[in-house]
């Protein structure tokens, strides 16, 4: 298993970066010194390399001291480090030219040619240390500042899943209890529709089961219409399915156990208890970027709270939970019926993909 990059260790990107700008800190020395003094540009671009180069191998050290000394005004240690950084740095940063004046001087007309430049070229080091610290200190704080953003995405998603893992919790048991008690009132009247019943249970129940966050509408469809045969054979002819499901949109993605709330509230509400029975209809739909999922029926609608019980009230937690506000359920209760519309991303796993 390859060992994972630590957070503090510099990437490819960082040395091309770090290098690149300690080589442009040369060119405008070299360019500045050329056009000051008239020396030729070769001569003082091999200066401006010494310097600056000398100046971003000790501003590798001074990124260590950095990650040591943390940034506090108020504290002593902080300067007391930082003033005896700053004086080692300037002072090397100034006699790094030395050797090349020594070169082509001697020792005696070196130092003497020198020295005169020291004071201004000690300046320029306490000046580099200081951009360099502030850098690395910016560096920190930005890096450590993404940290903790992504620490809280982590955390929201965690919440976020441990929500929708406890709502299915709730959805799984309440499927089944109502799928068995279909099949208990079956098996007394009608033993060969309660073993076609256990049959068709073990389907659903597979699909409820295993399916994934985020299913195909293709397949939250089938699993919902296999739910009403179900109930038809308990129902017999009371129970009339219309379904409309537009061309295209089976590739569409949906929480699973998402239509069976819906249709199982129709089938509670507003056809079992008639003894004529009534119409249950399904549509799938595009409006727009929106997938529009209705279920509705011609009974007098769903009891509780504005019509809301505790299915609808589940999926409409699920929804917040997974698409925040870019979802909606819609109630509507009149005399001619119930419906429940659900408009949801179209395609939001391929949206977020790109």
């Amino acid at each position: 298993m390859a060992r994972r990059r630590s957070s503090i260790e510099p990437s490819a990107m960082w040395w091309a970066g770090y290098a690149s700008l300690w080589t442009t800190f040369a060119l405008v020395w070299a360019i500045a010194a050329s056009l000051s003094s008239g020396r030729p540009m070769p001569e003082t671009l091999l200066y401006g390399a010494v310097g600056m180069f000398t100046a971003g191998g000790m501003g590798l050290a001074v990124r260590q001291l950095t990650a040591r000394v943390t940034l506090n005004w108020r504290s002593g240690r902080f300067y007391q480090v930082h003033i005896a950084g700053l004086a080692v740095f300037s002072l090397v940063y100034a006699c790094s030219w030395l050797p090349l004046e020594v070169v082509r001087r001697g020792v005696r007309a070196a130092l003497d040619y020198a020295s005169p430049a020291l004071p201004w070229n000690a300046m320029m080091g306490s000046w580099l240390y200081l951009l360099v610290a502030a850098m690395f200190y910016a560096e920190r704080d930005h890096r450590a500042l993404r940290e903790q953003q992504e620490a809280a995405a982590r955390a929201q998603l965690l919440a976020q899943q441990a929500q929708l893992t406890a709502l299915r919790s709730r959805v799984n048991p309440h499927f089944l209890f109502n799928a068995l008690h279909s099949i208990s009132a079956l098996i007394t009247t009608d033993p060969r529709k309660a073993d076609e019943a256990i049959e068709r249970l073990g389907d659903l129940l597979r699909y409820a089961l295993g399916a994934d966050d985020l299913v195909p509408l293709r397949d939250e469809w089938r699993f919902t219409m296999d739910y009403l045969a179900l109930e038809q054979l308990r129902l017999g002819s009371r129970l009339t399915v219309v379904e409309r499901f537009e061309p295209g949109q089976g590739e569409q993605v949906v929480p699973p156990l998402i239509l069976q709330p819906l249709v199982e509230n129709a089938v509670r509400h507003g056809i079992s208890q008639r003894p004529e029975g009534g119409r249950i209809r399904l549509s799938a739909v595009a409006d727009g970027a929106a997938l529009v999922l209705r279920v509705s029926d011609d009974g007098s609608g769903a009891s509780g709270d504005n019509g809301l019980g505790i299915g609808l009230d589940v999926v409409r937690r699920r929804l917040q939970a997974i698409y925040d506000e870019r979802a909606l359920l819609a109630v509507s209760a009149g005399a001619d019926g119930f419906q429940v519309e659900l408009r949801l991303p179209s395609n939001p796993l391929l949206a977020e993909a790109d």
